[in-house]
């Protein structure tokens, strides 16, 4: 479920596209890097508004847990991005930030952290 790709959040696919752990990591490893910018603002307001609902596979009885990874600093739409981040965790999701480069921003942690 790529949820965020350079400048325009996308969504690859739904969970309920799959049943089986095997076909869903074999749709991720599937999702090419794209490049761009980092909309990391726009992915956590995709997630809310197409992932995290029962038409698309969110069971209600589990935990909804989303992996945030990052290559760096969020460029677009930055002054919402703590808004959406507690738009999500107000509706019960768990949100793990995963920073992949050297050039993650402190700022971006520290809103992901669990007291914010």
């Amino acid at each position: 479920m790529r949820l965020f790709v350079g400048n325009d959040a996308t969504l690859n696919f739904y969970l309920s596209n799959f049943t089986d752990r095997a076909s869903l990591v074999a749709a991720i490893r599937k999702i090419p890097y794209v490049g761009g910018n980092t909309n990391t603002t726009g992915g956590m307001r995709l997630m809310r508004q197409e992932c995290f609902n029962r038409a698309h596979g969110d069971r209600p009885a589990v935990r909804n847990v989303a992996i945030l990874i990052t290559d760096g600093i969020p460029t677009r739409e930055v002054d919402e991005l703590p808004a959406e981040v507690q738009r999500n965790k107000a509706l019960g999701v768990r949100i793990v930030g995963v920073g992949v480069t050297d050039k993650v921003s402190e700022r971006a942690t520290s809103i992901l952290s669990p007291n914010t």
